[in-house]
């Protein structure tokens, strides 16, 4: 395993450690259907247009052109009604085998992770990682919601007939460990193992590594992913979420319990004052996201955290100092693509070579191929 190193953070972004609740936004936004839906149309919480569910009952108000998944999006503005109207009920589920788990996933809509549930399984590992820097979401999830976690990794594990799962934490993360081991005692097939505060240390490749697993019979999730398993299984809908807002350009930054579908700007105008002139706003993550033109962002499923960055000094000439190519977790000649303009397959967007660059060049979007 390549040596991964500890990123130092800006003293600057003091993030919150505990979360703020968002849970009745005045509007939300869904991507539109392909077919004309009447002006007042009522919406009812916890339905489904597409894979997108609706978080709250409310009316339709217009369509709108919004920032969805990094895209300019058409979108439904649905006026929150804050009546919770909803036309289905789940219930509690009592799983049997994994079958029955994939199924409950993608019927409402996470087939990437039913998926995730497939092929030969001898290990299982949860990674309570939050691995960019300025994000805090697993953290948060497994603080609050630990019991439940712990629950259904154990069910998993039974249900994958596994002797033994791992639960991964950050060594830095006293206050999780703490909790986790008032419980862990009665529930003697799960081991905790503690990691070091490296970046990039929760990739797959990178825990097996470390714990002497083969990738290939390994099954690797996240607590949320976890955390998502329990909360349906407990007959809940998936319609609000953990996101961080955070970065330097903020006077304070947030872990946010929010409803999907809620417009950023609603989100800063309630909680959040923005005190640099110029800034630039990064959709999940400051060095493996992307760059977002404008902040007309709206929430998804898929939405994990929003950096609001001080304007960064203008890109300078290359100095051929090699720091890239020193930190590449691929060991790419990233000096050699940039001065080149070569393209690189393996690289993995992991954002290092930005992050030590003196010249403030954006290699990571010069090498990378999204071929």
């Amino acid at each position: 395993m390549k040596t991964l190193i500890k990123l130092e953070e800006n003293p600057e972004v003091l993030i919150v450690s505990n979360v703020t609740s968002f849970l009745n936004p005045t509007f939300v936004y869904v991507p539109t259907l392909n077919y004309e839906i009447k002006s007042d149309t009522k919406f009812f919480k916890d339905t489904y247009l597409k894979d997108n569910i609706i978080s709250v009952s409310g009316y339709l108000e217009g369509i709108e052109e919004k920032i969805y998944d990094n895209k300019l999006t058409k979108v439904y503005k649905i006026h929150n009604d804050y009546k919770e109207h909803s036309l289905k009920k789940l219930k509690k589920v009592k799983i049997k085998d994994i079958l029955e788990l994939q199924k409950l996933l993608e019927e409402n809509y996470l087939t990437y992770l039913s998926n995730k549930l497939k092929g030969h399984c001898k290990e299982l590992v949860v990674t309570c990682f939050d691995e960019e820097i300025y994000e805090m979401n697993e953290f948060m999830c497994l603080y609050n919601n630990y019991k439940d976690i712990i629950k259904m990794l154990d069910l998993l594990r039974s249900l994958l007939n596994l002797d033994v799962a791992y639960m991964a934490i950050k060594n830095t993360n006293a206050k999780s460990i703490k909790k986790v081991r008032s419980i862990l005692g009665t529930y003697p097939n799960l081991k905790l193992v503690l990691l070091p505060d490296k970046y990039l240390m929760s990739s797959k490749e990178n825990i097996c590594d470390y714990l002497n697993l083969k990738e290939e019979d390994t099954f690797v999730f996240q607590t949320a992913e976890i955390y998502m398993m329990a909360t349906l299984k407990e007959g809940k809908f998936l319609d609000h979420k953990y996101i961080t807002v955070s970065g330097d350009a903020l006077k304070k930054s947030l872990i946010i319990d929010t409803k999907l579908g809620v417009s950023l700007k609603e989100i800063v105008e309630e909680f959040l004052k923005i005190k640099a002139c110029e800034y630039t706003i990064y959709y999940n993550g400051y060095l493996k996201g992307e760059e977002v033109l404008g902040d007309d962002l709206i929430v998804t499923k898929d939405t994990i955290s929003i950096v609001f960055k001080r304007k960064e000094d203008a890109e300078e000439e290359c100095i051929n100092c090699g720091a890239c190519n020193k930190i590449c977790p691929q060991n790419i000649n990233v000096l050699k693509c940039f001065k080149e303009d070569l393209k690189s397959k393996r690289c993995l967007n992991c954002g290092l070579c930005n992050y030590v660059c003196p010249a403030n060049i954006k290699l990571k979007e010069r090498i990378k191929d999204d071929q």
